[in-house]
């Protein structure tokens, strides 16, 4: 099921392909920052992202499209196999993409790498290692976690 603070109005700049709430809300959190909350669209499946992105006809948010936030472990599609599919379309090619994941497997890291992924955050994820990802992909100047003082 998607989740998206998109209004049916808003260009959709950054998506979200992530099934857990909790990271979704972090996430949240930080891009609303940059300005970009009401830009964000959130989705929990790989298949149901390709198809957002690549069917029946591309969507012209391809051109808009700042950043996609990829989760390697996703339901019907694994990120790395949705990353892959929309490398090997020309209009993809170039989008920064920020994989989120819990593997420690070398041969993703290394696939990442192959497939030119923009950055790659461990779960779990924090302020931090979000903040540091936006700002990278935003190139905005780079938050310390909050201070409880």
């Amino acid at each position: 099921m998607s989740q998206s603070p998109v209004a049916a109005t808003s260009a959709v700049r950054v998506l979200v392909v992530e099934d857990n709430a909790d990271d979704r809300e972090l996430l949240l959190r930080q891009l609303r920052k940059t300005g970009m909350a009401d830009h964000v669209k959130f989705i929990s499946d790989g298949k149901e992202a390709l198809n957002f992105l690549t069917v029946p006809d591309p969507l012209p948010v391809a051109h808009e499209l700042i950043a996609i936030f990829l989760d390697l472990n996703l339901p019907s599609l694994t990120g790395l196999d949705l990353l892959r599919a929309l490398r090997q379309r020309e209009r993809f090619q170039a989008t920064p993409v920020i994989v989120m994941t819990s593997s420690n497997d070398p041969r993703d890291l290394e696939e990442c790498r192959r497939l030119n992924v923009t950055n790659y955050v461990s779960k779990p994820v924090t302020f931090t290692s979000f903040s540091k990802a936006v700002a990278d992909v935003f190139h905005l100047p780079r938050t310390s976690a909050p201070t409880n003082s």
